[in-house]
């Protein structure tokens, strides 16, 4: 069969899969979505029907290219999580997904591959954004990957999620250039930090105009790497292996700051905790001093991908949840609170200012 005839007939396949999952399903009250009732009987037959959709989108790639494929992945993944409740999701569709021939294509990709095998133990290491903000010390996993592997990895690295996370590390550089303006040698806590790759963006780090920067971070391998910015960025630059735990139970002498700051750390927190350490991090802060917690909202294109092929789990929230973070603070402690989301709409970020 031709290649035009076969991408024909797979579209055709595939929109004929699409239109048999849905029969599983029923519109909601509003009418906007399908929401899904399918009995624990039926998950067999819609694992057949999403091994079916995959077998046609393997038809769009070829043995040097998965862009179509893996673009194709990812709106059925999205449509799929869209249209089945949580319990078929993760009982039918997943298990659907990653036992499929399409796992092994994407998982050549260097990015997607290290997010699902998670060599530091946790999802989201450091590693991992060193891979989305195209860092140095991801080049030799790139070139290490297949030709068609890094054709995945060009497309996932560029979607608008990767690119609000660029986005989010050249803004807590500018905070830390900010705090820097605001405040003759500022002392600034980094909860998290990971790579800290936001103090290469720093032009008050470079210029010795930090008065010091502690990062903070569960994982050593991360603070190893943190370590040599002391030398090669600013003295300024301090690490302390500290985890949330400690840092909740006051187990840990930080001292006080005039920017505190928690990169990705939020993604992860349920409600509760996230509050109880909004609270515990703003009692950090000097006169004057600012917290600044990025969070990703809901509507990532991405989401489904991520848990299927990278088991990378994020807490999306809503502004009025991001907002939620500052409940437990005494209003007459705080001067002003803003909320503010990236150009996209991806990240929220909420800033509290110490009275």
């Amino acid at each position: 069969m031709a290649a035009g005839a076969a991408s024909l007939n797979g579209a055709h396949n595939r929109l004929n899969a699409f239109a048999s999952l849905r029969e599983y399903a029923y519109p909601d009250a509003a009418g906007k979505r399908f929401a899904a009732t399918v009995s624990e009987a039926l998950h067999p037959v819609v694992a057949d029907d999403v091994g079916r959709a995959f077998d046609a989108i393997l038809e769009l790639g070829t043995a040097q290219d998965y862009t179509k494929v893996t673009d194709a992945v990812i709106d059925l993944l999205g449509l799929l999580k869209d249209t089945f409740s949580d319990k078929t999701w993760r009982e039918a569709v997943l298990p659907a997904a990653r036992g499929h021939a399409v796992a092994g294509l994407v998982h050549e990709c260097p990015f997607t591959r290290h997010s699902f095998t998670k060599p530091r133990g946790y999802p989201g290491d450091a590693g991992l954004l060193d891979f989305v903000y195209r860092h140095p010390a991801a080049t030799a996993a790139r070139e290490a990957a297949t030709d068609a592997g890094r054709t995945v990895m060009t497309l996932t690295v560029d979607v608008t999620a990767c690119e609000a996370v660029r986005a989010r590390r050249s803004i807590l550089a500018a905070k830390i250039d900010e705090a820097a303006d605001r405040r003759e040698a500022p002392s600034i806590l980094a909860v998290a930090s990971g790579h800290l790759r936001e103090a290469e963006l720093s032009m008050a780090l470079r210029k010795g105009r930090v008065g010091r920067l502690l990062a903070i971070d569960q994982d050593p391998l991360s603070l190893a790497t943190v370590d040599k910015y002391s030398t090669s960025i600013s003295a300024a630059v301090e690490t302390k292996q500290v985890n949330v735990r400690s840092i909740l139970a006051g187990k840990t002498d930080l001292g006080r700051f005039d920017l505190v700051y928690a990169a990705g750390l939020y993604d992860y927190l349920e409600e509760k905790v996230a509050a109880r350490l909004t609270r515990v991090l703003f009692d950090h802060l000097n006169e004057g001093g600012r917290l600044l917690i990025p969070n990703f909202l809901w509507g990532v294109r991405e989401e489904a991908y991520m848990e299927v092929f990278m088991d990378w789990y994020l807490l999306y929230r809503t502004r009025q949840e991001v907002e939620d973070f500052a409940r437990e603070l005494v209003p007459a402690e705080v001067r002003k609170i803003a909320y503010t989301e990236d150009a996209s709409g991806v990240i929220g970020y909420l800033e509290v200012e110490r009275a």
